[in-house]
């Protein structure tokens, strides 16, 4: 057996059982919930994508067969095909060869006397080694959050389809009505925290803002999850392509364009809201790590600057409220050029920054 089968099937196999946690009904033992995407991203990154399709089918087979079919699905679609999509992605990568003399530049050479050997700038980029170019981290990000609104398009469209009535929003007040009302699971909560409020009401705003906290918390925990393999195969010797550097990710025009067009569909009354509403904070999330990428930038002129990112961090987890802020800086950077501003007021006198 080759070893990407190998570890492609023990991948397969320990996400199925991170995935497996979810089921304990504890929130401290159901953590590793949320890693169950690594094994697939590690085993992606260290030996190539169809180590990770194989992983993402192992887990499929293994929940389907221990759980449920919907379970071996969720972590199919969830956290075996997507990783296994953004690691071939992540992997693809070509060779920048350094420009040749053309034929008519040798021959204004030779009339001049020289040779390629000497200093004339055609023949330093002739002497300029080949560069592997590999697939932007920015673009990834993109992926990732595409990924996330596909999701909810074919989700919307499916109940829709099915005359579930209120779509989306209709489903999920169907699927959660009978634990949170009828069970009165809002009420006891309510009672536990002093508060006095409408089940109902309280329910209308679980069932909103349910599908854009998933698709932001999937968002992220799958990045975090590729960065997290990234470094532990760079530890280990054995990650295919180097660590992208973050703080100069960009992000293609269009994204702003779909951002924009989620945010008017949002204002729609009716079902389309909701649904424009998740898929505007799911290509949120790009512009939240651009945001991140230029706090670090500037941060590069603190004098404390570990202690200060360690409250800032600690800040936005327990918090929340800096996402806000955080996200508008993301959204300004394509025209701010914040980091470029930054660069250029920390260079030298007299040199400029390329």
């Amino acid at each position: 057996m080759p070893p990407y089968w190998a570890i492609g099937v023990g991948a397969g196999l320990i996400g199925a059982l991170l995935f497996l946690t979810a089921g304990v009904g504890s929130p401290i033992l159901g953590l590793p919930l949320f890693f169950a995407a690594l094994p697939v991203f590690l085993a992606g990154l260290g030996w190539g994508a169809r180590s990770a399709l194989i992983a993402a089918v192992t887990g499929f087979i293994v929940l389907s067969s221990t759980s449920s079919f919907t379970a071996g699905l969720v972590f199919l679609v969830a956290d075996g095909l997507a990783p296994a999509w953004l690691v071939h992605l992540a992997l693809l990568h070509h060779l920048e060869t350094a420009p040749r003399l053309t034929p008519a530049e040798a021959a204004r050479l030779a009339r001049k006397g020289e040779t390629p050997e000497t200093d004339s700038p055609a023949a330093e980029e002739a002497e300029k080694p080949a560069v592997t170019e590999w697939y932007p981290a920015g673009a990834l990000a993109v992926w990732t959050a595409l990924i996330a609104v596909g999701v909810l398009v074919v989700s919307g469209l499916s109940t829709m389809a099915m005359g579930v009535e209120g779509g989306l929003e209709g489903a999920l007040r169907m699927l959660l009505a009978e634990d949170l009302i009828e069970g009165r699971a809002i009420e006891a909560g309510l009672r536990d925290l002093g508060l006095s409020a409408d089940p109902e009401r309280i329910l209308s705003l679980i069932v909103i803002a349910l599908p854009a906290f998933v698709v932001m918390a999937w968002s992220l925990l799958n990045l975090g999850n590729m960065w997290l393999a990234q470094v532990i195969l760079a530890r280990a010797g054995h990650n295919l392509r180097p660590t992208p550097t973050l703080l100069d990710i960009e992000y293609p025009p269009f994204l702003l364009a779909l951002f924009l067009a989620a945010l008017i569909l949002s204002l729609i009354p009716g079902s389309a809201a909701q649904l424009g509403g998740a898929i505007m904070i799911a290509l949120l999330v790009p512009y939240f790590l651009l945001g991140l990428a230029v706090i670090h930038a500037i941060s590069r002129a603190w004098t404390a600057r570990i202690a200060l990112l360690g409250v800032f961090y600690v800040l936005l987890i327990f918090t929340g409220w800096l996402i806000v802020p955080v996200c508008l800086i993301g959204l300004a950077e394509p025209w701010a050029a914040l980091r470029a501003r930054f660069a250029q007021s920390e260079a030298p006198t007299g040199k400029e920054i390329s």
